[in-house]
């Protein structure tokens, strides 16, 4: 007679991805079990009413406890990501489910969310055990107009208080309208469009390159931080004085740039003449502005003992070879002679077979120091 088979455990999964449970009911993850899964939405809903991972774990032990009046074997835990919903949020995710299912041998996952980001983990979970079965949450609100226009309140409010929200929607409009008032009173009305550009092109330019988290991150590192920060902004403030040291230096070409104004097909003629101009006047500060901020990230290094800054030290030599080169090029495009073509040549070679002997001897022990320093 065949031995019947084992009936197969399955694991019913909620996902809480930004991490609600600890941060607002401080509750810590993993939670493993249908008493703990209780208690911890039973805290997070006393803390915030309206959370709705509260309602996708009530599902999770609902689901639990139908799995168990069927008679399946089953068990139900709770696994937590980070604020910040991002890299550190899934690897934590990872772990975690990782953590749950060596504590059985479970057949599968039964993975209950509230939808959105909590379900962008699937592909985490599915490398670890099979999901089975996926329950979507959806917590059910009044439509009513009253209820819509609370829920716009509650939003509004967000904005006006809450400090992270409140510094675009409030701060950013407050200082263009003050500015532009000003401007406008003194007869600068041009002015005070112009300011409305810049500073709302800053602002978008600001959040949509994270500088303002940036810089807070390198505040945090201590004095290091504050050497990056110095070279960074240092670098920024050369390379713009590059960039006009160069456009000053084209427009006294006077000839080509009339010539352009009054005939556009005329750059065809004199376009490489402007650009050698351009690259030739800002070149210097452009290379300076690099190599200030490459040599502050080298200073960093040394500072925290890593051995990254041999790399950094890497990137100095680098433009240190690049430069004759560009600067042969903006010569040509100038003068187009025989023997500035000859120079821009012989600076290419020269330069390609020391950054070849470089590559195949120096940088290699470099990048094998910084990678042993990484494990």
């Amino acid at each position: 007679m065949a031995d019947s088979e084992a009936p197969q455990r399955y694991l019913v999964l909620c996902v809480d991805r930004d991490d609600d449970l600890g941060v607002k009911a401080k509750v810590e993850s993993p939670v493993v079990g249908r008493d703990h899964a209780l208690a911890a939405a039973t805290k997070l809903a006393l803390a915030d009413p309206e959370e709705a991972d509260a309602n996708a774990i009530f599902a999770a032990v609902r689901k639990y406890d139908e799995l168990a009046r069927s008679k399946t074997p089953c068990e139900v835990a709770i696994v937590c990501g980070e604020t910040n919903r991002g890299f550190e949020a899934d690897r934590r995710l990872g772990k975690q489910v990782a953590k749950v299912l060596a504590e059985s041998d479970f057949a599968g996952v039964i993975l209950v969310s509230d939808g959105g980001e909590d379900e962008q983990v699937i592909p985490i979970i599915q490398s670890l055990k099979p999901i089975v079965s996926v329950q979507r949450i959806a917590v059910k609100h009044s439509q009513t107009v009253e209820e819509t226009y609370e829920v716009l309140g509650r939003y509004l409010r967000m904005l006006v208080f809450d400090p992270h929200y409140s510094r675009y929607a409030l701060g950013v409009p407050g200082l263009i309208f003050v500015l532009a008032g000003i401007l406008i009173v003194a007869g600068r009305v041009f002015e005070a469009e112009l300011a409305t550009l810049l500073i709302l092109g800053g602002a978008f330019l600001v959040r949509g390159f994270s500088i303002d988290r940036t810089v807070a991150g390198l505040l945090q590192r201590g004095p290091t931080g504050y050497i990056r920060l110095f070279s960074m902004m240092a670098a920024g403030l050369v390379v713009l004085a590059g960039i006009l040291t160069g456009y000053n230096l084209m427009m006294t070409d006077t000839t080509a740039v009339t010539q352009i104004v009054s005939n556009p097909s005329a750059i065809l003629s004199y376009g490489a003449q402007l650009a050698g101009y351009l690259i030739g006047g800002s070149l210097t500060l452009i290379w300076g502005g690099i190599a200030i901020y490459a040599t502050g990230a080298l200073l960093s290094h040394i500072a925290r003992d890593s051995a990254r800054w041999r790399r950094d030290g890497f990137v100095l030599v680098m433009l240190a070879i690049l430069y004759f080169p560009f600067r042969t090029f903006s010569d040509f495009l100038v003068r187009g002679t025989a023997e500035s073509s000859f120079l821009l040549i012989s600076y290419v070679l020269i330069g390609l077979a020391a950054i070849f002997a470089l590559t195949t001897t120096i940088y290699p022990r470099v990048r094998t120091r910084v990678a042993a320093e990484d494990v």
